[in-house]
């Protein structure tokens, strides 16, 4: 055990979680082995293979303590429980031989090479974020929601001490360092915000789940570990979300729309609330109408273009698109996702004309998957998943994987994936279109877990959307006369948030009554789902049809310029005839022009003041 940390505490309760000294375990022995052995469960190593003379690290002595010893390719995780609230400290020491560099992360989510980081610092080295590492005495690039943000005044031949204040409720990190001689008193290095991946580029969620330390260089990346403690500071805490209604009930004249508001408070939680919602319509029994939901162009020579990912060792990669309920609205709500489909395509050399394949690893099979809707833009649960053996792919055609329990579309935001293993030399099993991408359709992941990233983001160039379509089967319910203005939200404590749901009776007769439910999933415990009861009746004596006098809108029938005039006016929202919103137009003037750039056909304007009476009027587009 090397001398003791001076760090300033808190005065809050604190519950020691880890505390590992590596004295208990026996010298020469393996880091994760002789922990295991020693009834101490929070050591493996990245493929989970404690005891393995590769990965697990070694029991050493360093300065006339007994430590841990990180070389050559060995990668030592030590596991945190998977947090997703509450205050937390990690604490340990470090030691690199002069001419030698070390390496440490934390992982939103440990799953091998398909983890998500959450931070990387390397020291006495620094690293450009793109695989380029190089011996840097006195000095350590931190990557910490944000590429190489901070530089720690790192030092060989003595030990560093680092200590780490993760805040999973106010969604903060911060990096602490010192040294034994040359930074004595502790300073602060670097601050984030903790739900972003290492690089900054995504937002992944709080999860607090591994830190992982690593050898980043077979010879120069070695180092000694040490006094390893980890400690939740305070109690335990969760979101306590209270949403203000029980049911929604709304009685509109016919081609009419109006808008309620759902109040969610997290006033009483001691974490971040976070909720995700959608309406659900319900399904319908039976019905032959087939219908595909997809966002890439027809099929044909024109429109495939074949991406590998360059890789040195074969790589599970799942690929896919997710297609909101508001996509689907119109054409298969309620009906039932039977099967999803994905084309392979057997490449060849343009020099040689030789063979390449079709890119996946021969022998390895196909698993595709369907899954409900999630937090932080991720996907949820798994609905459905169908596995295809190798031999059983069709070359330069669809794929099609029949699931053996359809999945019915209720209104959620719905994940359609396929997940291969690359092989390093070979064909190029990214199938995309070639067109332009759409926001929702390039999405990926390697190694079978952490956040999907969008190709377009991610690649030197896009290549649009990825060839992924669902097969719905059954009479679709109408799915367009409610919508929410978003899917998602997070609440620090004591905040609030809101989610307004629209509602319009666009094509429904007098005597009409719609129902359908608002589900909201959140993160607190005690209500981690909500369903309000929504109900819509189409009653032309209920309500007084407003004034349109004093708001004019001209032409009608127009081709594109539309011409809103009127006293007072505040915002138009325009909406297609099957309800879905296209826009709000933030009106200005007593005379607003709007282009209307759209297809012919039937279109509703719900027109507000700034005193808040509203009046739907309907435009007619013509070509």
């Amino acid at each position: 055990m090397v001398a003791a940390l001076l760090f300033g505490g808190s005065l809050a309760a604190q519950t020691v979680l880890i505390n590992d000294d590596f004295e208990a375990y026996p010298l020469g022995g393996r880091i994760a082995e002789s922990a295991i052995a020693a009834g101490n469960d929070w050591w493996t190593t990245w493929y989970n293979h404690p005891g393995s003379t590769t990965e697990d690290g070694v029991i050493a002595e360093a300065g006339g303590t007994q430590c841990g010893y990180i070389s050559g390719s060995n990668d030592n995780v030590l596991l945190l429980g998977g947090q997703e609230s509450g205050t937390y400290d990690l604490e340990f020491a470090i030691y690199c031989d002069e001419g030698k560099y070390g390496y440490f992360n934390i992982l939103h989510e440990f799953n091998g090479n398909g983890s998500t980081w959450a931070m990387q610092a390397y020291l006495n080295a620094t690293n450009n974020g793109n695989n380029t590492t190089t011996y840097s005495v006195g000095h350590g690039t931190v990557h910490a929601g944000a590429n190489a943000n901070a530089d720690i005044p790192a030092v060989v031949n003595e030990w560093m001490f680092f200590r780490i204040r993760v805040d999973l409720d106010a969604d903060v990190a911060e990096l602490f360092y010192r040294s034994e001689t040359t930074q004595v008193e502790e300073i602060s290095i670097v601050s984030w915000q903790w739900s972003l991946d290492s690089f900054g580029s995504n937002v992944v969620g709080r999860k607090m789940d591994a830190m992982d330390f690593f050898a980043p260089h077979a010879t120069l990346g070695c180092y000694y570990l040490d006094n390893f403690k980890y400690t939740r500071i305070g109690e335990e805490t969760a979101a306590s979300l209270e949403f203000d209604t029980e049911s929604i009930n709304v009685e509109l004249m016919d081609d009419d729309m109006t808008t309620v508001d759902i109040n969610i408070s997290n006033a009483e939680g001691t974490s971040i609330g976070d909720w995700t919602g959608w309406i659900d319509f319900g399904q319908t029994e039976g019905g032959t109408a087939i219908n595909d939901i997809y966002y890439d162009l027809d099929l044909d020579a024109t429109t495939v273009n074949g991406v590998s990912l360059n890789i040195e060792t074969p790589t599970l990669v799942e690929v896919g698109a997710m297609f909101p309920g508001a996509s689907y609205a119109g054409a298969a709500m309620g009906t039932m996702l039977t099967s999803v489909q994905y084309p392979f395509f057997q490449w060849q050399n343009t020099e040689t004309g030789a063979s390449l394949g079709n890119g996946v690893e021969p022998g390895t099979p196909v698993t595709f998957r369907v899954y409900g809707q999630g937090l932080n833009g991720q996907p949820g649960e798994v609905l459905a998943e169908k596995v295809v053996p190798y031999d059983q792919l069709v070359d330069d055609d669809w794929t099609v994987a029949v699931f053996d329990e359809p999945v019915a579309l209720r209104g959620f935001n719905v994940w359609v994936t396929c997940e291969f293993t690359q092989q390093v030399d070979g064909g190029a099993p990214f199938a995309f279109d070639g067109g332009e991408v759409s926001e929702f359709g390039d999405f990926y992941r390697t190694n079978g877990g952490g956040a999907f990233s969008r190709c377009s983001e991610v690649f030197s160039q896009s290549y649009g959307n990825f060839h992924i379509r669902a097969t719905c089967q059954g009479a679709p319910v109408s799915g367009t006369w409610a919508t929410l203005s978003k899917s998602e939200g997070s609440m620090a404590i004591g905040a609030s948030d809101m989610v307004t749901v629209n509602i319009n009776s666009f094509g429904f007769v007098d005597g009409e009554e719609k129902t359908a439910d608002v589900v909201f999933r959140t993160n607190d415990p005690e209500n981690e789902e909500v369903i309000i009861p929504l109900i819509l009746k189409v009653n032309t004596d209920a309500v007084e049809e407003a004034s349109e006098a004093a708001w004019k809108v001209y032409p009608n029938p127009a081709t594109s310029m539309v011409t809103l005039e009127g006293e007072n006016l505040s915002t138009v929202a325009i909406y297609n005839v099957a309800g879905q919103l296209l826009r709000v137009v933030k009106l200005d003037n007593m005379i607003n022009n709007i282009d209307m750039n759209v297809e012919s056909g039937v279109y509703f304007f719900s027109i507000y003041d700034n005193n808040g009476n509203n009046s739907v009027q309907r435009v007619v587009i013509t070509k």
